[in-house]
């Protein structure tokens, strides 16, 4: 039986055999933001996350259904507005407290909290209570019948109540808790240095039995070209996001023998894109902004950067989901054109200094990004050279991850070359409904009535068939409006050293059930 499978450890460890030991390096190039999931906003620390704590359920490989988790099972009421879920009895958080009902309770309330501003506090709004019928009992009470109340119910990381109720919503952010978690998940923090390392150890109290792994050792390397030397020289065991440049050559190198990285490669759930912030003048202009997208030609750019590896973005919802629609306005490379539009806006050089000018600005702004990442940095340069052809003046500029992430979480920005790593569900809701304009992800302002109404039927439609005309147009509409440039899907491209054995990586993220990764004794580093 494998480790993270059982709740009886029955390893061996005289035996050679033995799959308990050993480390994983994981190396990346930005710190995380905090560790506890209703107030980090980073991919990186979500990944930290998910091995710290449990959830209700799993989502399955389909993408459509759910595995048990912290509850072992849940039904519908007749009327489908109440959802029971009936909890494991043997899951502890690590500092020995059983997990209960009253954790999901109380998880529950502090997600909905707007003071503390969960990220995702927008899937639950449809949920009017949590009920606790016993310890291991919990009933979701729903508003309205609509088609995603599992998922709704089951998203987001169960916290300890008995830990963090009496800290004042307002004090979320800045508290210990963000930096010494009390979990109950397969591994359990040991320690963090910040912009250095976060050593997770296994937790001996996990419910399915200790993990295979003895530690996880996350290390921040913040330039991706020391990443990658350190993989192939084994100082690191695993990195996300191989530079699609190295990519074939690796691949070579592993199938002739040459190498002990092996590369994993599947459907992304990202997209990458210029955000445009429309509360500043200069891109207040739907034509404006369509321009710019015009300016730019995002196919050469994705070869130039991505080798064949991403293919280009047309539109906020991903071809992983149903209701993706490749059939979007386009607005295809055309510089003539777009200065065209622009000077219908009043954008021209009327003192021949070769930047174009109107009310006596410049067209000038700042394009930010995160330092490290090499794709995004590259985009940077290749935009600036191509909109200065048109007479715009681009400054790129390069800030350290967690810097950059707090920045873009508070708008302070002019235009920015970032990343989205889409939900599972089908809900425009957290980016682009103009309610999420105070919360955390709708970084560039965008608010459209129209949307706004489609969203909100759409998410209620309980037939598939009538929610994805509502979705087309309210994607048509977003992609009008271009408030992103929508520049690429990127295949995921993974790198581990083939030591591990029993890596799951898929759409749903790189660490699937890293409680069971195990490496032979005979190969173990540490």
């Amino acid at each position: 039986m494998a480790c993270g499978e059982k709740k009886e450890q029955s390893a061996d460890r005289s035996n050679p055999d033995d799959r308990y030991g050993g480390t994983l390096v994981v190396g990346g190039i930005g710190d995380v933001d905090a560790l506890n999931p209703l107030v980090s906003s980073t991919r990186n620390a979500s990944d930290v996350e998910g091995m710290l704590f449990l959830t209700l359920t799993e989502i399955n490989p389909d993408l459509d259904s759910y595995s048990p988790s912290l509850a072992k099972s849940w039904e519908f009421s007749e009327d489908h507005l109440r959802l029971t879920f009936h909890l494991r009895n043997d899951v502890t958080w690590t500092d020995g407290v059983k997990t209960t009902a009253h954790d999901v309770k109380f998880s529950f309330e502090k997600q909905t909290d707007p003071l503390i501003a969960w990220s995702a506090i927008r899937w639950k709004q449809f949920i009017e209570d949590v009920e606790v019928v016993d310890d291991t009992t919990v009933t979701f009470v729903f508003k309205e019948v609509y088609p995603y109340q599992l998922m709704d119910a089951a998203v987001g990381y169960i916290l300890p109540k008995h830990l963090l109720e009496d800290l004042p919503s307002e004090k979320w952010r800045t508290c210990d808790f963000n930096r010494q978690p009390v979990g109950n998940g397969p591994f359990k923090l040991k320690k963090w240095i910040s912009q250095q390392t976060i050593e997770l150890v296994a937790n001996e109290r996990y419910y399915a039995g200790r993990p295979c792994l003895d530690r996880i050792v996350f290390r921040i390397i913040p330039d991706q070209t020391s990443l990658l030397a350190q993989l192939k020289s084994g100082d690191v065991d695993l990195m996300e996001s191989i530079s699609p440049k190295d990519v074939a050559s690796m691949s070579e190198d592993f199938r002739m023998g040459k190498s002990d990285v092996r590369i994993v490669r599947y459907p992304s759930r990202a997209y990458g894109y210029i955000g445009w912030n429309l509360r500043n003048p200069l891109f207040g202009s739907k034509k404006v902004r369509q321009a710019l997208t015009m300016a730019i030609d995002r196919e050469n750019l994705i070869e130039a950067v991505y080798f064949g590896l991403a293919r280009l973005c047309h539109s906020p919802i991903s071809p992983i989901l149903w209701a993706y629609n490749p059939d979007m306005p386009d607005f295809p490379y055309d510089p003539r054109r777009a200065e065209q539009m622009l000077a219908e806006e009043g954008w021209i050089d009327r003192d021949r200094d070769g930047w174009l000018d109107k009310d006596g600005r410049r067209f000038e702004f700042t394009l930010k990004t995160n330092q490290g990442n090499r794709i995004r940095e590259d985009i940077t340069v290749i935009v600036q050279d191509q909109l200065a052809k048109l007479g715009i003046k681009v400054n790129p500029r390069l800030i350290e991850w967690t810097v950059f992430s707090d920045q873009t979480n508070r708008k302070e920005f002019e235009a920015i070359v970032a990343g989205w790593s889409v939900g599972l569900k089908v809900d425009l809701t957290t980016i682009w409904h103009s309610q999420s304009i105070n919360d955390k992800f709708n970084y560039v302002s965008y608010s459209n009535p129209r949307v706004d109404a489609l969203i909100e039927v759409a998410k209620r439609e309980m037939d598939r068939s009538k929610a994805k005309l509502l979705w087309d147009e309210a994607q048509s509409l977003i992609v009008e409006d271009q408030p992103y440039t929508f520049l690429y899907i990127p295949e995921q491209v993974n790198g581990i050293h083939k030591r591990f054995r029993n890596v799951q990586m898929d759409t749903r993220g790189t660490f699937i059930h890293p409680e069971q990764w195990w490496v032979p004794k005979d190969e173990r580093k540490y």
